[in-house]
Formats: C-alpha cells, sequence, structure tokens
C-alpha cells in the first residue's frame, strides 16, 4: 500500500514535476546527501525513484552508473531521463526523505578514469593530432578509439609520457559553466552539440572539454595513467588503459607473473624475453625434426601395407580404421601411399569426431572427392576435397568399417555412384 506521501505526488501531472538537481555536477566528492522523494513507479522487476536532487550519476558518456543505497535499500541502476534522474530499487522507500549514500571506492575509481581519460585524450591530441572518437569505461579497464589506424609506438610513449608528466605536475581540475553561445568561441577539445547552459571541465594548460562525468580536483589524484593494450582496427586504433587503483593493480599482477616467470626458468626478468624466444625457436626445430620422422615412418608403413593390400582391377585397395590418438599419423600415411603405384587409400579414425581420409595415386581412376562426399552423404558427416586427396568425418564411430567399404564399393565400382 502506497504511503499518504506517496499517494499525493502520485497525484501530480509529470509535466509540473521539478527537475532534479544534480549534486554531482557541482560536487564530484560528495558522497552523501539528504533528498526529498517526489515520486516512484512500479516496474517489472522493483520501482524507480525519482528525487528533488541527488548525488547518483547516471550512466552516460561512456561512465557507468553509480552504486550505492538510498534509505538503506541498494540502487540497482541510475538512468538520465532527461531533466529528471529514475533511481531503481527493489523495494520503494518509505520515508518521504531520505538519505543516499554513494558507494565512495567505485566512484573515485570512476572519476580517476574518467580525468585520466580526459588527460589521455589530449596528450594524443597534442602529439599527433589524434582525435578521440569515443570513450568506454570497463569494470576492469576503460578504452579510447582515435581517428586514425596509423598510430606508431614512439607517438604511443609520447602520448603516454606526456599525460602522466599532466599527473605529476598536479594540476589542477576546473569545473564550471558556460551559455552555449559563449562554450563555442572557445577552444573546445571537441565542439559540442548541446543547448542552454554547458557543464565545462578544464585540466590547467592542457584540456577543455565539455562533459557532464565526475572528475577529481587535481590531476596528482589520477596516480597514474598506463596503457596495456593497443589494437588497430578498420580507420582507427583502440587504446586500452588503467588509471590510479587500476595501474597499481595491474603493475602488481604484472611483477608477480615477471617474478614467477624468472623462477620457472631461472633467469633474470630483463633476459626473459631472449629466453623465451630461444626457446620457442629451439621447439619449433624438434616439431620440425619429429615431423620429419614421423613422415619417414608413414612412408615405411605405407610400404609394408601396400604390398599386403589386395589387387582389384590392377590398383592396391587400403582400406583400414585406426585408434583415435592417430589422426595425424593417418593424414600423414594417406600421402604416403598416394607416392606408391596404383593405389588407393580409404582410411578411418575413431573419436568425436571421426575421421576420413581418402587418397589415391595422382593419376588414379575415381574422383576422391566425389568418393567422399557420396560416403558422408549417406553415413553422416561432412567433408570433401580435389581428385587425389579428400578428408572428412563426423560419422558415429559404429559406422566407420561400414563408410570405408561404401566407399570402396564406389572406387570399385561395384556400387554405381
Amino acid at each position: 500500500m502506497w504511503p499518504p506521501w506517496a499517494t499525493a505526488r502520485a497525484t501530480l501531472q509529470l509535466d509540473r514535476m521539478p527537475k532534479t538537481e544534480r549534486l554531482y555536477y557541482t560536487d564530484c566528492y560528495l558522497h552523501e546527501f539528504q533528498a526529498r522523494v517526489l515520486r516512484w513507479e512500479a516496474t517489472s522487476d522493483g520501482f524507480k525513484v525519482y528525487l528533488d536532487r541527488t548525488a547518483f550519476y547516471p550512466a552516460s558518456g561512456g561512465q557507468p552508473a553509480d552504486a550505492g543505497t538510498l534509505a538503506g535499500l541498494e540502487v540497482v541502476d541510475v538512468i538520465d531521463e532527461g531533466d529528471e534522474i529514475a533511481h531503481f530499487l527493489r523495494q520503494a522507500p518509505e520515508s518521504e526523505e531520505v538519505t543516499g549514500k554513494i558507494a565512495w571506492e567505485k566512484r573515485f575509481d570512476r572519476m580517476q578514469q574518467h580525468t585520466g581519460q580526459h588527460v589521455l585524450s589530449a596528450a594524443f591530441e597534442k602529439v599527433g593530432h589524434y582525435k578521440t572518437i569515443s570513450f568506454h569505461m570497463g569494470t576492469e579497464s576503460s578504452s579510447i578509439d582515435l581517428d586514425s589506424d596509423r598510430l606508431g609506438s614512439k607517438q604511443l610513449e609520447q602520448a603516454e609520457s606526456a599525460a602522466n608528466q599532466v599527473l605529476f605536475e598536479d594540476r589542477p581540475v576546473r569545473i564550471f559553466f558556460q551559455s552555449a553561445d559563449d562554450a563555442s568561441r572557445m577552444d573546445l577539445r571537441k565542439p559540442t552539440s548541446r543547448e542552454g547552459e554547458v557543464r565545462l571541465v578544464e585540466v590547467e594548460g592542457f584540456d577543455l572539454s565539455a562533459c557532464g562525468g565526475t572528475h577529481v580536483h587535481h590531476t596528482g589524484a589520477i596516480g597514474l595513467i598506463l596503457v596495456r593494450k593497443v589494437e588497430r582496427l578498420k580507420g582507427s586504433t583502440r587504446i586500452e588503459f588503467v588509471c590510479g587503483g587500476r595501474a597499481l593493480n595491474f603493475a602488481r599482477r604484472d611483477f608477480r607473473l615477471l617474478s614467477e616467470a624468472s623462477l620457472l626458468f631461472s633467469a633474470a626478468p630483463e633476459t626473459l624475453p631472449g629466453l623465451i624466444a630461444k626457446q620457442g625457436q629451439e621447439r619449433h626445430e624438434e616439431m620440425r625434426g619429429r615431423e620429419k620422422l614421423l613422415e619417414r615412418l608413414a612412408e615405411y608403413q605405407a610400404g609394408e601395407i601396400w604390398r599386403q593390400a589386395p589387387v582389384v582391377e590392377g590398383r592396391r585397395i587400403v582400406r583400414r580404421v585406426f585408434g583415435g590418438d592417430e589422426s595425424a599419423q593417418v593424414k600423414m600415411l594417406a600421402h604416403a601411399l598416394s607416392k606408391l603405384p596404383g593405389a588407393v587409400a580409404l582410411l578411418g579414425v575413431k573419436g568425436q569426431p571421426s575421421k576420413l581420409f581418402f587418397a589415391q595415386t595422382p593419376g588414379g581412376a575415381s574422383e576422391m572427392g566425389s568418393v567422399l562426399k557420396q560416403t558422408v552423404a549417406k553415413f553422416g558427416g561432412k567433408g570433401g576435397g580435389g581428385r587425389d586427396f579428400a578428408q572428412g568425418g563426423g560419422l558415429e564411430e559404429s559406422r566407420l568399417e561400414e563408410a570405408l567399404a561404401y566407399g570402396e564399393s564406389l572406387v570399385t565400382g561395384t556400387r554405381k555412384p
């Protein structure tokens, strides 16, 4: 049942509702506030609560919504609805006067990431005239997309260094408001299409942007900006980065992983890249040597099998099913058999999925790709290939013998295609 104050509020017309005062606009560090509930509306999984004033930041501009509590109830989400801000709760508040509490650690983390993004975007623009076309703040890292895919490693390091220099200098971050006309005449990093009053965020002597997000008071509070990943996209470059506490956590994790790797390799951290490259090359050579040995073994086995195979109309038909751990060797065996005179290989490998390898001596009378396609069409699976070699699989293990026999009947002509 609605409390009396809620019933009275519900009778008001929506166009008479006042705007929600956005407390975070002028005080990003405010994390506890008093407010009055104007009304609430039931939703499919809870309630939308509207206040006369709020410090909760709604999801906007690449920054997620604040978390926290309202009247002791968890705020599930915060949505900007133009003049009003909707707070999503699972229960409706019991009092008209409520206390809101922002989850401060999350808020401050996002202030570090968002202000860090302003500084990093400005740094890229100053270093190489690269403009930021989008910004996304994730739970572990954030990213900006730049308007060019020609960013080099030197420019990346220059921008990262320039951004961190601004942090080291602990420059003031000022938030103020201007009319849209006045703002349009200012040196904004990115033009704004907003009308009326425009909220501006200025990093002293480095960046000026229109932004509604939450920010720190001084760049030193950002701590550190660390680029983690660079991804080339079509016509743009995605820069993944972390700031502040996130940068510290990543640095700790990197140090831990590097230390563990050093112990495993019994080597100093600075020697690991060269050591890993050397071992990788050695492993590649060992694998290549193993492949050559397997090829020689396959050639030997092929000779033995070929000599024992029955001769049908001048061709030696090899038909066998192998165990599931022999797939690579069986493929080599099929190729080795095809190098022998007048050979036809119809080989199956058990497993999930099962595999088929059909091959013949080049110039043979059959079309192996067609034989395999007809076989899998009858017994299930898929596959294909050319005239002299084809492969496929996916049929049930229990039908491999029957499938190979069917393939042989197509090859020998005892069953017409």
